[in-house]
């Protein structure tokens, strides 16, 4: 990592480090307090640094969900790849558990997470995630498909359907369907019970995809 982030200039890598510095400020924060409660000016004040800095790196607070969505798609993206050769139905099996392992660790931001994209649908992918960023969060740099839930999934799908892995089926209506699961699931469980997700996801892919050589 270091190798990496020498060649990037210091002044990229110090704005790197404190726009990641925030994000985790934020999580933090949410461990206590709904995402409401939390202002702008206790997280500048924890981190030392003005209100006016804070918002020279995010326009708002919400700006701060949308960042972490770009991570998290990054994240899949290099896990998918790492945990190669997989079949595009493990991939999305991975996709979930390892979705269901950040709702469990982090469950109060995550449900934040999902009930802005209740409300607010997939944002806009307008945050820009420099070289310095990804090697700082994820230890090195790496080519990844910019996008969300859906361009990660929409391709899994279809190629799952060509290598007859799942039986042919509308993948409009496949998509929809591990699109609601993906995000009602979390939010019918207690937080009490955040460790059954991973296992009700696992048992709504295997319906929902009618998976070849499986009842």
């Amino acid at each position: 990592m270091d190798s990496e982030l020498d060649k990037i200039p210091l002044r990229e890598k110090k704005y790197a480090t404190l726009k990641l510095k925030i994000l985790d400020c934020l999580i933090s924060k949410l461990e206590s307090k709904s995402f409401e409660e939390v202002s702008v000016k206790e997280m500048a004040k924890e981190l030392e640094i003005s209100e006016m800095t804070f918002y020279n790196y995010f326009k708002n607070k919400k700006e701060l969900l949308v960042y972490f969505i770009e991570l998290w798609n990054i994240e899949m993206n290099r896990s998918v790849d790492l945990a190669k050769p997989l079949s595009s139905v493990e991939a999305i099996f991975l996709i979930y558990d390892l979705t269901a392992t950040k709702i469990e660790e982090n469950h109060q931001f995550m449900m934040e997470i999902i009930a802005f994209v209740a409300l607010n649908g997939i944002p806009k992918k307008d945050l820009k995630i420099s070289k310095a960023e990804v090697i700082l969060k994820f230890g090195s740099y790496f080519d990844y498909e910019e996008g969300g839930f859906r361009e990660l999934i929409l391709p899994l799908l279809s190629s799952a359907t060509q290598d007859a892995e799942i039986e042919s089926q509308d993948l409009q209506t496949l998509f929809v369907s591990l699109h609601n699961t993906f995000f009602a699931t979390p939010l019918l469980v207690d937080k009490s019970n955040v460790n059954d997700i991973r296992e009700l996801y696992k048992n709504q892919l295997s319906k929902i995809l009618k998976i070849k050589g499986k009842k």
